[in-house]
């Protein structure tokens, strides 16, 4: 995820590349959610997708989670900075 795929880069007149156009890498692994999560899955998406409710059964559509193991913080010269998943999930908006 990247601060070039809003206006704040070019605003600023930063390249794409550069570290002031701060990235976020996410790693991990994406899981099918069991039984439990499906209700509050389904839920979430089609609340802000309902057209995607109707598409069809045939394609074998599946509620998944993403699992974050890793994440890093490119924001400024020197290096990547290492966020932990506890860190990100603790942060109150």
């Amino acid at each position: 995820v990247s601060l070039a795929q809003t206006p704040y880069c070019k605003k600023h007149r930063y390249d794409p590349q550069n570290p002031l156009c701060a990235h976020i890498i996410f790693c991990g692994s994406i899981v099918k959610v069991n039984d439990s999560e499906a209700g509050l899955a389904k839920k979430a998406l089609f609340s802000r997708h309902p057209e995607m409710e109707s598409w069809p059964k045939d394609h074998n559509w599946f509620f998944a989670k993403f699992n974050i193991t890793n994440i890093w913080v490119l924001d400024y010269f020197g290096g990547l900075k290492i966020v932990t998943p506890e860190e990100y999930y603790s942060v109150k908006p």
